[in-house]
């Protein structure tokens, strides 16, 4: 949830002329308590905020749980479940379902209370893989999809389509600089193919970890990254969005090769002076038919623009600016419409193709009449999908938990007439053939406590012996091949469902607004409250114990805080700094950050959200096996300072004498040279402001909503 108002503040903060805030920002979410609800269909998410992911009538949830049809899995790992599902897509009859998971997803051979074990705390290079499931939804089980099939890819991102006959998948390879190909034999769907992207010198791609050959992104260090796939209407033509090499690749399905890359960058495709910021971070692809050949339509994330090339010409046709950051799109059935989701602007842009212009901008959070206050943000809209039997377009919104319903015809058209509650972190919905039914996919789930699973270096703690007589060592091992890291208890999950009649929208908006704590009025005692804090607090100074749960250091604090003692593993004995702090000043013993690890952890303690990409991003580069992504939450994008937008400003940041050029040096060989490499100073990780950062600064252009 990402659109929270700390009204809560007032009754912890004191007056004071400088106030000392301490917190503790956790890898694992908090220990405690959960607050018992009489509706068994509402579960807790780590604000504190709710889902009800089957609230929608015929609602069923399950596990995307590898050991269902996968017998490694079920004898070895047999409770595990895998994190962020990042794609669902419907085949072209209407029969299969197919779900891409890009999370984490990484395993240590489990503990079986053997520490002669030569295993113990290795990781199960081949269990820790990306996974697509595969479900039957003909018939019957539209209703209920029925697991068919899973197969195991050792990496993935955002791509996956079907070809136009349905017999074949496209499936992006993340790092691995490929495309994966499945086609159906015999009633299954065996791996077919390998589609090299030729931007490192041998197969294997990020797998070959360590491997300086293979770091051929455009950064410091890091490596390709296949991330949205389109293809043509015949089925001859795939398009891949390289994520971390800022082009396009053009493939010819039948030879399974590249035909060429097209570099998405102004001085590539606009003869613009070099330096020139654009086309960095292409995430999704989407893919149109006209007369004059197959145009592409190209989200750069990073610089909030879309990209249109004629891949039939190699010709850029236009660079449409957007107000937030571009991440999932689609075209209307017709092509003449695109829909874009934009995340820190809660909006959809809609894009008239014949022009190549931005005709409005749907607001996704909600109806009109929920009457959200001035600047309130954190829908962040992540994918759209178009229902064509029901007119209509959803659009999933990651940060509120919801889908906004939105009327392509009607009175209402282009409007959010409704939300739809989901579960925690959706990324995707995809539709029946005769659109009656919803499929949603989501990347999270509330993890609850994690007792089994300790620090992961203990082995370096001198100043006890945590579970004599092993060693801190061999505790360490044992811990870690418990398997209960946050991001190994995330779990994804399908949600199937009966499609709303419109009738019933706004019991169902009314549930997303209670479960998210949406108000009508603000509370005029907390305002006054505030307003005067507001006047006598001159200067917060804010601490964050990283990594740690409260009670894992404050359980033990006894000064009225909801704390567990029995929880303290760093207590008073090893942080009394910490602790004389936590007594002298305030206590935030019950300020939920949900971020998962330090990433996003940062993004959320000092900007109050995070970005769709930053989520994903953060789910891969935390692998326990080399899944590529470089580390993004503290203002680098691909290890660059994203706010230094010179040559100059960043030699002299990892040179400050500006006696050498260090970053010159290491960037002069890669394409396009030292200047083209992340020209500008955009972030792709960053959130904006309350009232967006760059709003103002485009064209004003109509905001449709209901009134």
């Amino acid at each position: 949830m990402k659109m929270l108002r700390f009204d809560g503040w007032s009754k912890t903060i004191a007056c004071a002329w400088t106030i000392l805030l301490f917190a503790s920002l956790g890898n694992a979410q908090d220990h405690g308590r959960r607050k018992d609800d009489d509706d068994d269909r509402k579960s807790p998410t780590p604000p504190g905020l709710f889902i009800t992911p089957t609230a929608l009538k015929d609602a069923v949830q399950q596990d995307l749980k590898p050991g269902l049809a996968l017998p490694y899995f079920s004898s070895n790992y047999p409770n595990f479940v895998a994190g962020e599902a990042v794609k669902a897509v419907v085949s072209p009859d209407g029969k299969t379902l197919a779900v891409l998971t890009a999370g984490m997803n990484s395993l240590y051979f489990p503990n079986n209370d053997d520490l002669t074990n030569p295993n113990l705390g290795k990781v199960d290079k081949a269990a820790s893989t990306q996974f697509l499931f595969l479900y039957d939804i003909a018939g019957e089980n539209k209703e209920k999809p029925a697991l068919k099939q899973i197969l195991q890819q050792p990496n993935a991102h955002v791509g996956l389509v079907w070809a136009p006959n349905g017999q074949t998948l496209y499936a992006a390879g993340g790092c691995d600089d490929a495309v994966y190909v499945y086609t159906k034999s015999g009633g299954s769907f065996m791996p077919s193919a390998t589609i090299l992207l030729n931007h490192i010198p041998s197969p294997g791609g990020c797998g070959t970890s360590g491997n300086a050959g293979n770091q051929k992104g455009l950064g410091l260090s890091v490596e390709p990254n296949v991330a949205g796939v389109a293809i043509s209407a015949d089925g001859k033509t795939l398009v891949a969005a390289n994520n971390y090499n800022d082009s396009i690749s053009v493939i010819d399905t039948a030879a399974g090769n590249v035909l060429y890359e097209y570099d998405l960058r102004p001085f590539a495709t606009s003869k613009a002076p070099d330096g020139t910021k654009g086309g960095t971070f292409p995430y999704s692809v989407a893919l149109k038919a006209s007369v004059a050949g197959n145009i592409a339509y190209v989200g750069s994330d990073r610089d909030r623009e879309v990209i249109a090339v004629n891949i039939t010409n190699k010709t850029l046709v236009a660079r449409i600016p957007t107000d937030g950051n571009p991440n999932g799109m689609t075209l209307s059935a017709d092509g003449s419409t695109l829909f874009v989701a934009q995340d820190n602007q809660d909006q959809i842009a809609v894009i008239d193709t014949a022009t190549n212009k931005v005709t409005h901008e749907i607001d996704t959070r909600g109806p009109a009449r929920l009457d959200f206050p001035k600047n309130t943000t954190g829908a962040a809209p992540t994918a759209v999908t178009v229902n064509a039997a029901k007119k209509t377009l959803y659009a999933v919104n990651a940060g509120s938990n919801s889908i906004a319903v939105i009327p392509l015809t009607g009175p209402y058209a282009f409007n959010t007439v409704g939300l739809l509650p989901t579960a925690y972190d959706p990324t995707d919905v995809a539709f029946s053939g005769d659109g009656s039914w919803m499929y949603i996919v989501n990347g999270k789930s509330d993890t609850g406590p994690n007792p089994l699973y300790g620090y992961g270096n203990m082995a370096a703690i001198q100043f006890k012996q945590v579970d004599p007589p092993e060693t801190n060592a061999q505790e360490s091992t044992e811990l870690t091949s418990n398997n209960q890291y946050q991001f190994q208890l995330e779990h994804a999950t399908l949600v199937s469902a009966e499609v709303p009649d419109s009738e019933n929208l706004w019991d169902l908006t009314s549930r997303v607004a209670a479960n998210n704590g949406y108000r009508q009025e603000g509370s005029e005692s907390d305002d006054k409250v505030m307003d005067f804090l507001h006047s006598k607090i001159k200067h917060v100074i804010y601490i964050v114990k990283e990594n740690r749960t409260f009670d894992q250091i404050l359980g033990d604090l006894h000064n009225g805080s909801n704390g567990d003692p029995s929880l303290a593993l760093f207590g008073e004995g090893v942080t009394p700094s910490f602790h004389r702090m936590a007594r002298n000043f305030v206590t935030i013993d019950n300020f939920m950050d949900p971020g998962d690890g330090s990433m996003d952890g940062w993004s959320w303690s000092m900007r109050g959200r995070v970005t769709n990409t930053e989520t994903i991003t953060q789910q891969i580069n935390y692998a326990r096996v080399n899944r590529g992504l470089s580390y993004e939450g503290e203002g680098q994008n691909r290890n660059i300072p994203s706010n230094l937008n010179t040559t100059k400003e960043r030699d002299l940041f990892f040179d400050p004498t500006g006696a050498t050029t260090p970053y010159s040096k290491a960037t002069s060989s890669l394409s396009g040279g030292t200047p083209n490499i992340l020209a500008g100073d955009g972030d792709h990780a960053a959130t904006d402001g309350p009232a967006g950062y760059q709003q103002g600064v485009l064209p004003a252009r109509p905001i449709y909503v209901v009134a």
